[in-house]
């Protein structure tokens, strides 16, 4: 009885370079730059704008006599939070 696998050995497994799925070696550095700590201060920043519009423009409902400005104020705040997460911080990335 020999002992032989039913996949394909080292010497008959493909190149890296023809594979179809890009492998890195574990500590290899990679081509992308780290996050910088004004990416993720911005992306904090932005996430509290959208959930703090969220908030707004669900207590508008509860608070007679002042439903649209609230409702206007937080979807304002939400645009405002949705831009710098997707306008401005990969603008100034990219800038780098």
């Amino acid at each position: 009885m020999t002992n032989q696998a039913s996949g394909p050995t080292a010497e008959q497994a493909a190149p890296a370079h023809e594979s179809h799925a890009t492998q890195h070696a574990p500590f290899v550095p990679t081509p992308n730059p780290p996050i910088s700590a004004s990416t993720i201060i911005g992306f904090i920043i932005s996430a509290v704008l959208v959930f703090g519009g969220f908030y707004l423009m669900g207590l508008a409902f509860s608070v007679p006599g002042a439903e649209i400005w609230l409702f206007a104020g937080g979807l304002g705040v939400d645009a405002l939070g949705l831009w710098i997460a997707f306008g401005i911080i990969p603008a100034l990335t990219d800038r780098e």
